[in-house]
């Protein structure tokens, strides 16, 4: 074994252990690596890799594949040629495959991964809206009566905006204009959400889109934030109705903001505080869709009976969405899912990809603190 191999083996652990120690101490790990180290990482980060007009991220899926193919050949070509060095080289391999994984880790435990140990966003939320309204104990009990009003509430806001949006010839809601003018307009729903939020600005780079989006579609991904360049992905083929919450999903990712029902909450505020009707209306449909999840499993005739009111528009547009990805539904799709349940585990997420569904537990709070206007 090298000293490359020895030393970078050794990252593993130490990763392990500098994220167990983070996870006793989130107070720290928010006031000091989140705000302050890991903020000023990425701003520099993602302006350096913001320079490539294309995703750093979608080259280096192609470069890894490009990388397995070319294993494979070389592999059956030793088979066939010179068999006796196939244990020697397989061996090899596997050394320097573990090695780059260390390494890889380490990097994504200090460039980002950390953030999963901050304290809960409803702790931030208490404590801003503390902050600047004076309130020492404010009560966040929920019953199925608040997730009625959060539902019926969301129902009207958006069959509203609904009415405000451009549409197709299909009557389906098209965006105000192309992807890459939604990625221009992006930032100005996050400087209208810092009083809510401390910390969430910042010069970071702009999302990039992913050509390959059609073939992203395949494993239900509508974006991703790459941690090892700072960028946030968008997959561009997606309904125009899904595109900016989207957008401003992965940015709260890009903040540091790691939990997925949080980046879903803050990329709903950063739509609904959007100046734009197509950023108010895909935050809209965003939380309609979690609230509307989590009322059918607790009271289905109140689902049903306030699902009634929501507009023939927005259901259309409602079950476009549903059409269009029952096209990518399979083997693929299953096996990405199974993938992201796995990597949200081992970052301390027990709940997996079921803590979507927590996201209505932010809007319930932000609503008690806020209420609703």
């Amino acid at each position: 074994m090298s000293k490359f191999n020895f030393f970078s083996l050794l990252l593993f652990p130490l990763s392990i252990l500098i994220n167990y120690l983070a996870s006793k101490f989130p107070y720290f790990i928010e006031k000091y690596y989140s705000n302050l180290v890991n903020k000023f990482l990425i701003q520099i980060l993602s302006k350096i890799t913001g320079i490539f007009p294309f995703s750093l991220y979608e080259l280096s899926v192609y470069c890894i594949i490009i990388s397995i193919i070319l294993f494979i050949f070389y592999t059956l070509f030793i088979i066939f040629k010179t068999p006796k060095l196939l244990i020697k080289f397989l061996k090899s391999c596997i050394l320097n495959v573990f090695s780059i994984l260390s390494i890889a880790y380490f990097l994504f435990i200090v460039l980002w991964g950390l953030n999963y140990n901050r304290p809960v966003l409803e702790d931030t939320l208490l404590k801003t809206h503390t902050l600047y309204n004076d309130k020492k104990t404010i009560s966040l009990e929920y019953n199925k009566e608040d997730l009625k009003s959060l539902y019926k509430y969301l129902i009207t806001k958006t069959n509203q905006t609904r009415n405000l949006t451009l549409v197709d010839n299909n009557n389906i809601m098209k965006a105000n204009s192309d992807f890459k003018n939604i990625i221009n307009r992006s930032k100005l729903g996050y400087d209208n959400i810092s009083d809510k939020i401390p910390g969430i600005n910042g010069n970071f780079a702009k999302p990039k889109y992913v050509i390959s989006s059609k073939i992203m579609c395949y494993s239900g991904i509508t974006g991703i934030y790459f941690p090892f360049t700072g960028e946030a992905n968008i997959n561009i083929a997606i309904p125009d109705i899904n595109i900016p919450s989207t957008v401003l999903h992965e940015m709260a990712h890009q903040r540091g903001f790691a939990n997925e029902d949080e980046a879903n909450f803050i990329g709903y505020l950063a739509c609904i505080n959007h100046p734009d009707i197509d950023f108010n209306y895909s935050g809209y449909i965003l939380a309609l869709t979690y609230t509307s999840s989590a009322l059918k499993k607790i009271d289905f005739e109140s689902y049903k009976s306030l699902t009634s009111t929501i507009s023939k528009d927005v259901i259309n547009d409602l079950k476009n969405n549903s059409e269009f990805w029952s096209k990518y539904e399979g083997k693929i799709n299953n096996l990405s899912n199974k993938f992201n349940n796995s990597y949200l585990k081992a970052n301390g997420v027990k709940e997996g990809t079921q803590s979507y569904g927590k996201m209505v537990n932010l809007l319930l709070t932000y609503y008690k603190l806020y209420n609703y206007n």
